[in-house]
């Protein structure tokens, strides 16, 4: 399969699905937010001769001040991780993010648990039915 970022950005815009940017060898998936916020937690990514399709899940501290990293990786990994390897996904990083102010980036305001799961996927079609499975799931793992 000979794909461009372009044409991948072209076929997931054809199949309904909203682009947030593309890069050389990436199309971020656009979710709105809100009616004017958007944000990308789902990419398509051209993998040498291939298509790998990836997601990021997570906790948030703020919402569970009295747990470690450890469990908080651990109910995105039972939460999340168990549905999506069961659609394909496997876990390739785990890694807490810190939430910096954006008026004062000295002040962390939250600090993020974040695990990337990956799929790669055979063909076009293939990625466009695993980045809407990716979007139906909640990737926010909440109390």
């Amino acid at each position: 399969m000979s794909l461009d970022a372009k044409q991948l950005k072209e076929s997931l815009v054809r199949a309904g699905l909203e682009v947030y940017r593309s890069r050389a060898s990436e199309v971020h998936v656009a979710e709105r937010v809100r009616s004017h916020i958007m944000d990308s937690g789902v990419r398509v990514l051209l993998v040498g001769d291939g298509l790998e399709v990836r997601f990021v899940a997570r906790t948030q501290r703020s919402d569970y001040p009295e747990v470690g990293d450890d469990e908080l990786f651990a109910r995105v990994r039972t939460l999340v991780g168990v549905a999506a390897q069961a659609r394909g996904f496997a876990e390739i990083t785990a890694s807490s993010v810190d939430v910096k102010d954006p008026v004062d980036d000295s002040r962390t305001l939250d600090v993020w648990n974040e695990v990337t799961f990956s799929k790669p996927v055979s063909d076009v079609d293939a990625a466009i039915d695993a980045v809407r499975w990716a979007l139906s799931v909640d990737r926010y793992v909440m109390p």
